[in-house]
């Protein structure tokens, strides 16, 4: 018995090069830029109130809407709203003390509640909320969202959406999560300070 090998046939030289090559382009390749920001900032509007993390005070918000109920836990304040055919929608809204000690919004979402312990809220009719600019509503398909949207994996355990698209904007950014095609939650975020 010889210990001598026979040297590799040319195929499968030639494919272990191949796949090498395939390896160093992805590993050279720049990693996939982001969506441009919007150039504005995005707001979640009705014809009763402008939600905009820059500048939306609990003040205006309670002298528009009146008080809210703690939903989904103490700090949340929430509004019960007509939605269109998913049915009746959540307003979420959470606020920050400014440095003058007034409570500014932080945080807005718009949501379908899909849990059973959702308060029996009755809806008000304040007509339908929507994203500006890009008129996005509950009920809208995901590939009606701009291009400044970019689709983000999804972490484990974010809940019941499996799209998720953030877009950035001077001061903030913006969620749209669905399923199915069909965006249930719209959020919009103050940047940290």
């Amino acid at each position: 018995m010889s210990d001598e090998r026979e040297p590799p046939d040319f195929a499968m030289t030639r494919a272990a090069e191949i796949l090498f090559q395939l390896y160093e382009r992805q590993r050279r390749a720049p990693a996939e830029k982001p969506p441009p920001p919007l150039d504005r900032v995005v707001v979640l509007f009705n014809e009763t109130i402008a939600f905009d993390v820059t500048k939306t005070t609990r003040a205006g918000v309670e002298r528009a809407l009146g008080i809210a109920f703690a939903y989904p836990v103490r700090g949340w304040h929430t509004y019960c709203v007509k939605g269109g055919e998913l049915g009746r929608e959540f307003v979420s809204l959470f606020y920050s003390k400014d440095e003058r000690g007034e409570s500014r919004l932080v945080s807005a979402e718009l949501y379908v509640p899909k849990v059973d312990r959702a308060p029996a809220l009755e809806p008000r009719n304040l007509g339908r909320f929507r994203l500006v600019p890009g008129e996005t509503t509950i009920g809208s398909q995901v590939a009606t969202l701009s291009a400044n949207f970019g689709r983000i994996p999804k972490p484990q355990g974010l809940g019941p959406y499996e799209d998720i698209f953030e877009a950035r904007f001077p001061g903030g950014s913006v969620y749209a999560m669905g399923t199915k095609g069909i965006i249930e939650r719209l959020a919009i975020y103050a940047l940290a300070k």
